[in-house]
């Protein structure tokens, strides 16, 4: 889970309600908490919550999806009803990209992706203003997600405003990750370390 970057001013009056995504599926890698990708964290509750929410670290406090600072997204954007964390990074984009402030959609369900549109035309839009997007995807307890870069892979599809062409230009994207060898992640001496299966 990367730091706060863009998220400095978040939607009056919209809150996580239960939703327990980056609770969830991010890794963590930090002093006062270390998490397995796609593994619950350690302190959240059954039922939703926080075992530990008064003194849970500052990483828990400070970090929040881009849902929660995007107004223009509904409720229906929310990680757990879309199916989608979406998080601002400037990791992982290549030349001409490298350093600009874009988007990484780490997809938490396949099958709600199919039917997508408003995604779709969402990515569509960050794409051909120049704004850098990566889809990650990878949810068995432990793996790495793999990330692909989407701006030179959907080009075409923006291009032509080809919604659906957008929608099956990342079920391939999906389907790619799928076939790279995994790597998985393992906590040693208090510390996420990458090893083979």
């Amino acid at each position: 889970m990367n730091d706060d970057i863009e998220n400095k001013h978040l939607v009056p009056n919209r809150e996580c309600g239960s939703c327990t995504v980056c609770c969830r599926y991010p890794s963590i890698d930090n002093p006062d908490i270390v998490k397995l990708s796609n593994v619950a964290c350690k302190n959240l509750l059954e039922g939703g919550g926080c075992a530990i929410y008064k003194d849970r670290p500052d990483i828990c406090d400070k970090w929040f999806c881009a849902w929660r600072s995007m107004p223009h997204l509904g409720e229906e954007w929310r990680p757990d009803k879309i199916g989608v964390l979406i998080e601002f990074s400037r990791e992982n984009f290549p030349e001409p990209y490298f350093g600009k402030a874009g988007y990484q959609f780490t997809i938490l369900d396949k099958q709600k992706l199919l039917s997508n549109k408003p995604l779709a035309i969402f990515i569509g839009a960050q794409i051909s203003i120049g704004v850098p997007c990566t889809l990650s995807y990878g949810i068995e307890p432990g793996v790495i997600p793999a990330t692909a870069f989407l701006n030179f892979a959907l080009q075409e599809a923006v291009n032509k405003r080809n919604g659906q062409g957008i929608i099956q230009g990342l079920l391939k994207a999906i389907e790619a990750s799928e076939e790279i060898p995994k790597e998985y992640l393992k906590i040693e001496d208090g510390h996420l370390i990458s090893v083979s299966p």
